[in-house]
């Protein structure tokens, strides 16, 4: 083997005693040649740590010169005599302090002398006190140099190394600390008036520091003093508090400083370090975990040592992965320690459903704070860190950015165990930027300024290149980031982002998995719940033992489930730190807010909507995680923690949703942006003392809110018509009901109201288009809603009065499921709409009755009044109807509602009187008569809806009539669709048909094609066919003109016959 390693241990020995030696003063003892007698080692002792060091023990001393021992090897180091000297007289040994405090004044020399060898117990007088050793060889030198051979300042030096170096000490270690402790008793018992107190102190410091200093290297380097027991600094930090045996954190402080100016801190440090992780490995929160962070919180304190621990290969290796990082790393397993791990969890929650509430409660508050101390623990650590030296800053960053890229997986919709860190690790990690964040997390947003838009064109340091960008494909992140600027980012902007990242990462990993878990948990309980119904069918049969291990083996894990779901729950429901969390992503939503604001300076300078400058770069370009975190964060504490909601103020939140709902074309993805909708409508709901929920009040009062929230409403409704996706028909109608839902919340505001109204001044076509997709809805849902009650009926009816077969009635049974699952949503969908429309014909009815809505308009509400009171209602009756949401009366009086809210309108008369499939008087009279029964309605109502019935009879009559009077219309002259007479026809452009203007109209409303080819289609690209409206309005006058005629002369052939008839009579 090469003799490189003990060449270098013995430069290392020889520079670390260069530095002590070098770092006293200048002695005027001179190193001599003298050859030393045999040493006394048979009279040594040796000491334990369970009994203190005897500062007096016998032990062996150095050659005169101490480095000739360092320099060569110990083994062949030249000996000194060392005499104990015994005088009846003299103070015992270990009782300096006493000394010092009771003998009379004297010189301070003498006092140093005499204080210095009952500390050390060795002594350079041959007439000595009590069991001190006499170093003669060291005396020798100092006499030969013309000295008094007394203990100082100067001469401690050497005289302690002689002592340390010749004979071993089981724990030299234990001595210098036992030293260290009486030196620190002399300090406390020197008075304030004493004269020479500056000198004394001077004395006993250096001695300290003498101690501190040979304690490092008894650590580091053990072999130099020749002791067979290596000092295992890490179990005397792991000592608790008040134990004998704890190391003094300034004796450790002191070592560390040592350690520092001998530049060994790192050969001194960095083994305890990583000894003190590798130990916390195969700990949990149910272990003893406690002393691991006391022991790195007292090490980090010190700057030397926290850049140490940064610098170490083990803080960050070059091969990590998501898993080993909670490992192989220095600070790993301190990030790890969670109540988020099996083992806590069935410790704190085992057998949860038996347990009761009470106990479970105090379970959670217990882990809670214990939770909190842990965190804020590892936030002590790691901003010691980052405050030590900006190397040890970068480290600690790289560190968090390698956990978030490790860590992309955690957001997949399916993820492979053991290739992404822990959702512990994870929170912990998030918790722990919270609180780097916290200095500019503050109400007034004082140093939002600080957080640099450009980051990601000036670091790479966060992988954002596969994440989903906000309105930004591949090709335009790439030439965005392309173009550089120089530059380093400020730490505010670099910690901004990683917390970003961890909000993704780790705290939205973390919800998405408990998510998992609850569905879990599910398909366990239903497995349980199966096997202990078929128990008594196997319990005598071959199989029992299989399937009863099985029984206890789904009892045991839904258990386990049950208390990880609770862990999980206590730590992401914590109040202290999601409060955090909330705060900081509404510091994230003003700085969005702010992003796109052109002049960047909400929120000292309110936004104005709607913006007119183009969507900026350095907003477009950002993952859609940025929004993510706000909306998923706030959907989820809506379900689950609602309290926490409330307890927060909103301006920022509401702000945030205004904005990028009024701006909408900022965000590509349509389903971020109903995520948003779905914020307000969690915001909305009625709570125990919160009847608008917690947002409620601030839309009814942020001036932002009441000038843009019902355009954007009515805007969304209108854009989620199209997304892009095969499930779209189906998705808009939940997005329309979280619509419908905050309408009703406002509407209660007057000025919401005169919104609404506005609205249909202001731009007719879009509040046209608006109510064309309500109608749209209100159509569809209530049709499928009464189709299903349908089948439920029959399907019931079927089941209760039929003998069916065992196939045939599982069959109806999974049948009778489904209708009522989709019966049930469509039902809840409907009531909603249905409720919109009541609300808005009667605030605004002239806008729901222009040419291209009215007519669909009066046919549906025809159609399922018809439905609900017509000869086919019977149909409609099912067992329970309050479980699908159906309430036929509540219904009926709702649709009688809108006929009210539009029974002055001429328009809608006539609609309702051309609908010749559903329209029938008695199905009006039936309704009446149903609704006054019932007190539904009013006698008023009931009256009014009479009336209405009779205007619509009378002009229904005038309309027959007029029909027979154009008698049969030319083909040409139908609309293609409605086949009724055209008014206004238009050709369209690509199929060159023919049809009435208020019928295609009415069809772009919801699909912009050509009904007769598919092709794309804009009523601006109409061609008015002017020829043929000519040619319509010429057969109108022509068959009026003949009725005309025919009318006249009927008439006056019956003047004749009365005449006649007159004339006969007569």
């Amino acid at each position: 083997m090469s003799d490189s390693p003990q060449i270098d241990a013995e430069t290392i020995r020889r520079k670390r005693l260069a530095k002590l030696q070098g770092s006293q003063p200048e002695k005027t003892v001179q190193p001599t040649d003298r050859s030393p007698t045999p040493s006394a080692s048979s009279q040594a002792t040796t000491p334990t740590r369970s009994q203190p060091v005897s500062p007096s023990s016998s032990i062996s001393v150095p050659a005169s010169n101490p480095f000739s021992a360092i320099a060569g090897s110990s083994s062949g180091s030249p000996k000194i005599n060392i005499i104990p000297v015994t005088n009846k007289t003299a103070t015992p040994t270990g009782t300096a302090s006493k000394s010092a405090a009771n003998t009379k004044q004297v010189e301070f020399p003498t006092w140093a002398d005499v204080t210095l060898s009952q500390v050390f117990g060795f002594t350079l007088k041959s007439e000595g006190s009590g069991k001190l050793i006499y170093l003669q060889d060291v005396a020798t030198e100092i006499e030969e140099s013309g000295s008094a051979p007394k203990l100082s300042m100067e001469t401690l030096d050497r005289a302690l190394l002689a002592r340390l170096t010749e004979i071993p000490i089981e724990s030299p270690f234990d001595y210098l600390l036992s030293c260290w402790h009486q030196l620190d008793n002399v300090r406390r018992t020197i008075r304030g008036t004493d004269p020479d107190k500056t000198k004394k102190n001077s004395v006993l410091s250096e001695a300290r520091r003498l101690c501190s200093g040979y304690a490092v290297l008894a650590v580091s380097m053990p072999e130099m003093f020749n002791s067979e027991t290596p000092v295992d600094l890490v179990s005397l930090l792991l000592e608790k508090s008040d134990s004998p045996n704890a190391l003094p954190l300034e004796f450790l402080g002191s070592m560390i400083q040592r350690s520092v100016e001998d530049e060994t801190i790192e050969d001194f440090i960095a083994p305890v370090l990583e000894k003190l992780s590798v130990g916390l490995r195969a700990l949990t929160m149910a272990d003893s975990y406690q002393q691991y962070f006391r022991a790195i919180q007292a090490l980090v304190v010190h700057k030397p040592v926290a850049t140490v621990l940064a610098s170490m290969p083990t803080f960050l290796p070059s091969d990590v992965t998501a898993v080993t990082i909670e490992l192989s790393t220095v600070l790993g397993p301190f990030f790890r320690i969670s109540p988020v791990d099996a083992k806590v969890a069935n410790t704190y929650f085992a057998n949860a459903k038996e347990r009761p509430v009470s106990d479970m409660n105090s379970a959670v508050t217990g882990l809670r704070t214990e939770l909190a101390t842990i965190q804020d623990g590892l936030a002590f650590v790691v901003d010691k860190i980052v405050r030590a030296s900006p190397e040890s800053r970068e480290r600690m960053l790289q560190y968090f950015a390698k956990v978030m890229n490790l860590n992309h997986k955690r957001r997949a919709m399916q993820i492979v165990p053991g290739t992404v860190s822990t959702d512990a690790f994870m929170l912990n990690i998030t918790a722990v930027l919270n609180k780097l964040c916290e200095p500019f997390v503050d109400a007034t947003f004082s140093k939002i300024d600080r957080i640099d838009a450009l980051y990601f064109k000036k670091s790479d340091r966060i992988d954002i290149k596969e994440e989903v960008k906000l309105d930004a494909d591949q090709h335009t992140f790439d030439d965005y980031v392309a173009e550089r600027v120089e530059g380093a980012p400020n730490f505010i902007s670099e910690v901004f982002y990683l917390n970003v990242a961890s909000h993704h990462y780790g705290l939205g990993g973390a919800m998405h998995n408990l998510g998992q878990l609850g569905n879990d948990i599910k398909d366990l309980e239903k497995h349980l719940q199966q096997l202990e119904t078929e128990q008594p069918n196997w319990i005598n049969s071959p199989q029992a033992a299989l399937l009863n291990n099985t029984l206890t083996r789904v009892r045991e894990q839904l258990n386990s489930a049950l208390a990880f779901q609770y862990a999980l729950n206590a730590s992401l429901q914590d109040r202290q730190s999601m409060s955090r969390s909330f705060a900081f992503l509404m510091t994230m939503a003003t700085w969005l807010v702010r992003l796109v604001d052109p002049e960047h300076s909400h929120p000292q300078k309110y936004i104005k909507l709607p913006l007119t400058a183009p969507c900026p770069e350095t907003f477009r370009n950002l993952p859609e995680y940025f929004v993510e975190n706000i909306t998923g964060f706030v959907i989820y504490f809506s379900r689950n923690y609602p309290q926490l909601l409330f307890e927060q103020t909103h301006v920022e939140l509401v702000t945030f949703a205004v904005t990028f709902l009024r701006m909408s074309s900022y965000i590509k993805n349509p389903y971020l942006k109903a995520k948003i909708i779905e914020v307000l409508f969690y915001g909305t709901l009625s709570q125990p003392a919160y009847k608008n929920g917690f947002l409620g009040d601030t839309l009814n009062s942020l001036p932002l809110a009441i000038e843009h929230l019902f355009h954007l409403l009515m805007s969304f409704y209108i854009e989620i018509e199209q997304t892009g996706a095969s499930s779209q028909f189906y998705d808009k109608f939940n997005i329309r009901y979280y619509i419908s839902q905050i309408v009703k919340c406002i509407w209660e505001n007057p000025i919401y109201r005169d919104k609404l109204e506005q609205e249909s001044k202001v731009d007719v076509d879009f509040f046209v288009r608006f109510v064309a997709l309500l109608l749209n809805d209100v159509t569809y849902l209530l049709d499928e809603s009464l189709s299903k009650l349908a089948d439920i009926h029959r399907l019931q009816s079927e089941l209760s009065a039929t003998a069916l077969s065992q196939q045939e009635r599982t069959e109806r049974e999974q049948s009778l499921s489904a209708s009522e699952r989709q019966a049930t949503s469509y039902m809840s969908l409907a009531n909603e709409t249905v409720s919109i429309l009541k609300l808005f014909t009667k605030a605004v009815p002239a806008a729901f009755v222009t040419p291209e809505i009215v007519d669909r308009l009066a046919a549906m509400l025809d159609y399922n009044l018809d439905a609900l009171v017509g000869p086919k209602c019977t149909g409609l009756k099912v067992k329970d109807p309050k479980k699908y949401h159906f309430n036929p009366r509540e219904l009926l009086s709702d649709i009688a509602d809108v006929y009210l809210n539009l029974s002055s309108e001429s328009a809608f008369i006539l609609a309702v009187a051309r609908d010749g499939r559903s329209y029938r008087r008695e199905i009006f009279v039936r309704a009446s008569s149903i609704l006054g029964k019932y007190s539904f309605k009013s006698s008023k109502d009931i009256d009014a809806l009479t009336k209405f019935a009779d205007a619509v009879e009378q002009t229904k009559l005038a309309e027959e009539q007029g029909e027979e009077e154009l008698g049969e219309i030319p083909d040409e002259f139908l609309d293609p669709l409605m086949y009724t007479l055209m008014e206004d026809p238009v050709i369209l452009p690509s199929s060159s048909v023919s049809i009435d203007r208020a019928t295609i109209k009415s069809h772009l409303l919801s699909d912009a094609t050509d009904p007769f080819n598919r092709m794309p289609l804009k009523l601006e690209d109409v061609i008015p066919n002017t020829e043929l409206k000519k040619q319509i309005e010429e057969f109108r006058r022509s068959k009026r003109s003949k009725a005309a005629e025919v009318t006249a002369a009927a008439g006056a052939a019956s003047q004749i016959d009365a005449d006649g008839d007159m004339q006969m009579t007569d």
